[in-house]
């Protein structure tokens, strides 16, 4: 998994760059054999509403983009949302393609018994 993490409006410790990866490579049981690129971007935004972090997050697996953006009040908080909103978009997206083969495969039994 290559995970690249930009920080822009301030200095990212290497405590925070750690627990970052740490967290993205939960994504790592999506890839299976293909591979998978992540890119955050962290910035420290103008406060609206007591949020002060933002972060973006794409996900790249197997053709497919993934896209995630977060605010929160805390940089890990942001990182967090924004991971598990990527998780949520790749889960959704295998359980339709799952779907399309066993509506497929339902259509094929109906044909077959139709001579029954």
């Amino acid at each position: 998994m290559n995970i690249t993490i930009k920080a822009t409006n301030h200095e990212l410790p290497l405590s925070m760059r750690e627990l970052i990866e740490e967290k993205f490579s939960a994504l790592e049981k999506f890839a299976g054999d293909g591979a998978l690129t992540c890119e955050i971007e962290q910035s420290i935004a103008v406060e609206r509403a007591g949020a002060k972090y933002h972060a973006e997050g794409n996900l790249s697996l197997q053709g497919k983009l993934f896209r995630a953006e977060a605010e929160s009040s805390t940089l890990e908080g942001a990182v967090d949302r924004v991971r598990d909103d990527l998780v949520r978009e790749v889960q959704n997206s295998q359980g339709k393609k799952r779907g399309f083969v066993r509506r497929g495969g339902a259509a094929l039994k109906r044909m077959l018994r139709f001579g029954r």
